[in-house]
Formats: structure tokens, sequence, C-alpha cells
């Protein structure tokens, strides 16, 4: 529906409001009208919201011996989609998308209406993904649900009332986090190791970078030399790389994740150094496309984020570092290992949040629930130093 608000005088001296609406059922414009005694900012205001009630009624009640009545998820689902696609980045459409189809996609040809709770409690029962990943995608069905009730395709939303399965947290699943960071010691090893391989070596800088600066994969992989300042020791993060809702190689630049993750942080000398190297090596070659990217491969491409992860895998388990588990090296390890150190140095939540362009404490107290020998031996020390002596 589209509105149009308008109004004039009565002879009594009150003012009638009117607000043309399109009907989609019947294809053709409407009116709906309303009386109020004044034509201030205040009455508009009461009017617009009258107007709305009446038109939403008239709307319902349409619908109810209507053919929408009787659509498909799949009917729905396309609809809504349109509208998603407006309102968030072409990269969280894609990956919303994508949990959308792989959770509706037994459901698609029933009628929106027939849907119960029942068919998601057994989905998400059956999904072996963490519980985690599974409340991110309950909340992605939940939207179009709540949008389907809203528009007025059903009565009652059947996920809200969903109950997601708990997981049982074991001692190995929370030995298993910890093995989930490097420690200074461990990424010193695991870089000695891999710059072994000289033809792998701007990865290797790539993953030395984002162990010291936090970033993430595609703000990493966005960095320009326009956003590098090495006088001041500065970056600024102001872009990342789309690379979900196109292929790799037609990536494109695009906002960060959150208004938070716009930042500017501070460097230390190697991460200037590693710049500097990048820029020797960049400087040499033929094709010179991404010249203005830090982190491109020898090809002049960007490093794919795919074969960088894999590189982690597989030098990762060339290194065969005690207590972790190769399997799961990945870009994001190397952020949760930088926030992990951050915190071994005893830097205020704020400031490590500030810095890796977190907006809740939750998301940054997630990722080092664990607690490292240098931290035990940190308590340690200061509980040697209690006494209740008097």
């Amino acid at each position: 529906r589209w509105g149009i608000l308008f109004f004039k005088k009565l002879a009594n001296g009150k003012y009638r409001y009117y607000e043309k609406f399109y009907d989609e059922s019947e294809e053709k414009w409407k009116q709906a009208s309303v009386t109020l005694t004044s034509k201030t900012r205040q009455a508009q205001g009461q009017a617009k919201r009258e107007l709305d009630s009446k038109i939403n009624s008239k709307l319902q009640k349409c619908l109810k011996n209507d053919k929408y009545i009787e659509l498909t998820v799949s009917e729905v689902l396309l609809e809504y989609k349109k509208k998603r696609k407006l309102e968030i980045k072409d990269s969280t459409y894609s990956v919303q998308n994508s949990f959308m189809d792989n959770a509706l996609s037994e459901i698609l040809n029933e009628k929106i209406k027939s849907v119960s709770s029942g068919y998601f409690n057994k989905y998400f029962s059956l999904q072996k993904n963490s519980s985690s990943y599974k409340k991110i995608v309950k909340n992605t069905i939940n939207l179009f649900f709540k949008y389907a009730l809203k528009v007025g395709y059903i009565d009652i939303n059947p996920i809200e009332n969903v109950e997601l399965p708990k997981s049982r947290l074991l001692l190995e699943d929370v030995e298993k986090r910890k093995a989930k960071f490097l420690s200074q010691s461990e990424m010193i090893d695991f870089i000695r190791i891999s710059k072994l391989n000289k033809r792998q070596i701007r990865k290797s800088l790539l993953a030395e970078f984002m162990y010291l600066t936090g970033l993430r994969i595609g703000e990493a992989l966005a960095l320009m030399w326009g956003n590098v300042d090495v006088i001041n020791k500065t970056i600024d993060i102001k872009h990342t790389i789309d690379y979900h809702s196109v292929s790799f190689k037609k990536f494109k630049v695009t906002s960060p994740k959150t208004l938070n993750s716009y930042r500017k942080i501070s460097i230390n000398d190697r991460c200037v150094e590693i710049l500097r190297l990048m820029n020797k090596y960049n400087s040499s070659l033929i094709n010179d496309r991404n010249k203005n990217f830090v982190f491109i491969d020898r090809n002049g491409f960007l490093i794919c984020p795919e074969l960088f992860n894999y590189y982690l895998k597989k030098w990762g388990e060339i290194a065969n570092i005690e207590g972790k588990d190769f399997s799961s090296f990945s870009s994001h390890m190397l952020r949760h290992s930088h926030i992990s150190l951050l915190a071994e140095l005893e830097v205020p939540l704020k400031s490590i949040m500030d810095r890796v362009g977190h907006s809740d404490e939750k998301t940054t107290l997630q990722i080092y629930t664990h607690v490292t020998k240098r931290m035990l031996d940190s308590v340690s020390e200061k509980m040697e130093t209690i006494s209740l002596n008097y």
C-alpha cells in the first residue's frame, strides 16, 4: 500500500483528513477519511494514526475473502526477499537468504497459514550446528514470519515460541574452545614454520598482520594504501570486502559490518614493517589492477579468503603446535587470538571493543571465555599479596 494524505476545512470549522491508498488485492485506489477539530501538527499526527488503523482494517477485511489468504510459503518468501534486499547490505542479504532457503526448503509449497511450530522444533533438533548458529537461523526465520503476520498472511507466528535444544557443555568442548586461539609464542612458531615457503610469504604476512591488529578478513583485504599512515602508525578501517553476494573475483568494496566497525587503530613497528614489505612486493607486479590494496597475491589479485584458510590449516598441520587442532585454524581464529592477547595484557574491555569494532560487550567476552596460563599465573601472583592478618 502507498498512502497519500491531505485535508480540507469543512463548513463547521472542523477538518476532514483523507488518505488515498492502493489496494493490491483489487488493483485500484481507495480512500479513507477521518474528521478532527484542528489542523495542528499534533492533529495531523493523530489523523495519520487513525487513518492507518482504518486502512489496515479495510485491507485485512479484504484479505479474509481474497485469494492472498491462500498464498504458499514460497510466494510470501519471494515477496519478503524483495523487501529485505532493499533494507540490508548485499552480503548480509546473501547469508540470510541462504538461512531461509535451507530452513524452509521442505515447506515451500505449503500454505503459509498451515505451517506449525512442530516443523521447526523437528528441524532444529536434527541440525548438527552449534546453539549459537541455530539461534541466528531462528532469528532470521522469525523476521520472515513477523512480516507475514504484520501483512496479514498468517494469524500466528509459528516460530516465535520454538524452543531451541540446549547443548551440553562438556569438558572436551571447553578444551576445544581454548584450543581455538594462538598465544604469542605459538604464533611465533607458526610464522617461523610458514615462512619456509617463500611463495606463500604474502599469506604469512597477512596472517601476522591480522594477529597484531584483530582485523576481520574482509577488513584486512579491503585495506588500501590511502587508509595507512606509517608516520603516525595508524590505519583507518573504512571498508570490507563483500564476497558472499558475488563471486570473489567480482568482489565488492562495501561499508564495514556495523557502525562500530568504522574505526582508527594504532599499529606497532612490526605492522609498519609488514606494510613496507607488502609495498615492496606489490611494486614489482606486472598486473597492477588492484594496486590500491595492500594485501594482494603475486598475480595482482586480492588474496582469496578460502585459499587463505586452507593455507592456515596446511601450515598449522606442519607446525604441529601442541594442543592445537590444525583443522580449526582460520582467519577468524587470528582475530580471536588478538582479543585474547589484549586480555592477557590486561587491556580494559571497552578499549578492546573499540579496537576490534564490537558494539556489544557480550560478543567480546564470549571470545576470551578461556583463561590462559599467563592469566592464571597472574592471578596466583596477586593472590599471594592478599593477607588477612590483623
